[in-house]
């Protein structure tokens, strides 16, 4: 059988599964290598011709990318179109094109051999500057390059801003600048070849409710445009070019899906409450103002997560103290009278801004990010949080510190938010004068120091996704070693158990916000409702099935299966615990168990 015969065969891919849902499209693939540049000679009769070329490549991709602007500038405002400026300008650079067009007159090689030299030659002198702006704008000429020499060999590059058609969208790696600007009524399903079940794109479809699997290692090295695909986010498979037997039994398995999504929906207005009388507030994780309505139609009470900082990336300038205003107070009073938790900026890791001006860390995730950031940069904090107590006038405001790892942190931070208070006052603005605050518990040494951050804050909010990752030392977007990233790990359990415990014995509630409710499901969620979380926040498709889950059992045996867990010393032993209870007490809840889940 030869290659093409391959290719058009069914082939089974096993991934991670990131958001549950099943979906057929064809394949849209973004991300993909750069084409390799051959050292083309040509004869001296040729060259005019390919300089000809050249600037038509430099004509085309100048269209391609105004166009990508007005598109971004109708979508999401002229600040985010901005990003695409310095790109345009350097195709005008008449350095740049004078170099390659006598490159091209005088070694008598290819456009694009001349254009690829020409620009590893400023890519070289970039790679030595450490200055982090000017490294960022070598990513910036390097994408320039990809562009141009794909047009010179005819080869157009699709980005998912550009996606006007249904389609399952495939790449290698789905980043935050990836999916900017798209539009989720074309988007039938994620699929990439890396990231974990906390990754971007796992939580970014989860929170639009689109089927998803991750970490498909070379799934995308398969795919062609236009092939057919299936995508089973809950149990973790990929199906490309499948028979018409295959995808019969995933229609079943669809409408099957569609059903259960349907009678979840009845729970919507009935509160989340356990069979024996204990309420837990249930509230939604959101990004964007765009995400409201689904936060709203699928029963959440109130914002648990407000990551604002998506409403600060992808721009070249910070946004004001205005504009903060309007736009927080716009979510506030959608919301009303819910409460709204909204997290201070946590730009770091794998979130970074235009505008961050900063040297480059060999480890982000560790470095400079969260409350570490906004605490060195207190001009920006206290415009954020300026705007926030002014939008807090308008409806119930929390506040919360990401990433706090020491008490001196939480204790300048609110200092801070006194200061601003005060101002306010003075310049006579209304703002929210009985606004909560808490931090979140993401870091091993915050669990640690749970019961001495209790007696300096409101509440307590365990980011999962972070804490599963500096407890294990697992990168959670690192599909290698994806089987190492498991929030049923015992120690996980039991720190959560601590922080909850610390939180009530100082009268303050605890909550979570973190995805372990999405990527573990039932098993998960019955040992947090055991720990005696106040309130959980979860993605809006995935509320309806936690509150299920939450009406179908009490507090008390979730209490004594905790208890059991704490016991354990393997995850596999607490899934395994977890799975006889289903099985033997509440069979009805054994369909939301996640299907592919770790077990190391």
């Amino acid at each position: 059988m030869d290659r093409e015969q391959i290719e058009k065969s069914e082939m089974i891919f096993d991934g991670i599964p990131a958001s549950p849902g099943i979906a057929f499209g064809e394949a849209f693939v973004i991300n993909v290598e750069d084409l390799s540049v051959e050292d083309e000679r040509i004869g001296v009769d040729l060259v005019e011709g390919e300089i000809s070329r050249f600037e038509e490549a430099l004509d085309e991709t100048k269209k391609e990318l105004m166009d990508l602007s007005r598109v971004l500038e109708d979508e999401m405002g002229k600040e985010h179109a901005k990003i695409l400026d310095s790109h345009i300008l350097m195709l005008a650079d008449e350095v740049m094109r004078k170099d390659t067009v006598e490159m091209i007159s005088t070694e008598h090689v290819s456009a694009p051999c001349a254009f690829h030299r020409v620009i590893e030659k400023t890519l070289r002198v970039f790679d030595q500057i450490k200055d982090q702006y000017l490294k960022e704008r070598s990513e910036d000429i390097r994408d320039v390059r990809r562009r141009v020499i794909r047009n010179l060999l005819g080869q157009k590059v699709d980005g998912l801003v550009n996606l006007r058609k249904e389609a399952v969208v495939v790449g290698k790696n789905l980043t935050p600048s990836d999916t900017m600007g798209f539009k989720r009524k074309f988007v039938k399903a994620f699929v990439s070849d890396m990231g974990g079940s906390t990754s971007h794109a796992a939580i970014m479809a989860r929170s639009h409710g689109i089927p998803a699997v991750v970490g498909a290692d070379g799934f995308s090295s398969y795919a062609k445009p236009y092939d057919y695909i299936i995508v089973d986010g809950t149990t973790g498979q990929v199906v490309l070019n499948p028979t018409p037997e295959t995808v019969k039994l995933y229609e079943v398995a669809q409408e099957r899906f569609r059903q259960l999504e349907a009678e979840l929906l009845t729970l919507k207005d009935y509160p989340a409450v356990t069979l024996d009388g204990r309420k837990i507030e249930l509230s939604g994780n959101i990004e964007t103002i765009d995400e409201l309505d689904d936060i709203i139609s699928h029963g959440a009470k109130g914002i648990g997560l407000f990551r604002t900082e998506y409403f600060f990336m992808g721009r070249e300038t910070l946004p004001g103290e205005e504009e903060q205003y309007r736009f927080y107070r716009d979510v506030v009073k959608r919301i009303a009278p819910d409460p709204v938790i909204i997290r201070t900026l946590d730009i770091g890791g794998d979130k970074i801004a235009n505008w961050v001006d900063d040297r480059p860390e060999e480890n982000p995730f560790m470095g400079w990010r969260g409350i570490r950031f906004t605490l060195s940069r207190k001009d920006i904090f206290r415009t954020q949080l300026r705007a926030i107590y002014r939008a807090a006038a308008h409806g119930r405001v929390r506040i919360m510190f990401p990433m706090v790892s020491i008490v001196d942190e939480v204790r300048a931070a609110l200092a801070i938010c006194e200061e601003v208070k005060n101002d306010l006052s003075r310049e006579r603005y209304q703002y929210g004068k009985d606004v909560e605050i808490g931090v979140m518990i993401e870091t091993p040494s915050a669990v640690a120091l749970a019961d001495h951050l209790a007696k300096e804050v409101d509440f307590f909010s365990i980011g999962s996704n972070d804490l599963v990752q500096y407890t294990l030392a697992v990168d959670r977007g690192n599909s290698r070693i994806a089987y190492l990233y498991d929030e049923l790990h015992p120690s996980i359990i039991r720190l959560i158990h601590e922080t909850v415990q610390a939180a009530h014995k100082n009268n303050i509630w605890a909550g979570l916000c973190g995805e372990m409710t999405a990527s573990v499901g039932v098993h998960g969620t019955l040992l947090l409702i055991g720990a005696g979380l106040d309130e959980l926040s979860a993605p809006a498709f995935l509320i309806p099935e936690v509150k299920k889950i939450i009406r179908s059992v009490t507090y008390d045996e979730t209490k004594t299966l905790l208890k059991k867990a704490l016991r354990k010393s393997t995850s596999k032993e607490i899934r395994t615990l977890i799975d006889k209870y289903l099985k033997d007490r509440r069979p009805e809840l054994q369909e939301f168990a996640i299907k592919g889940s770790s077990e190391a």
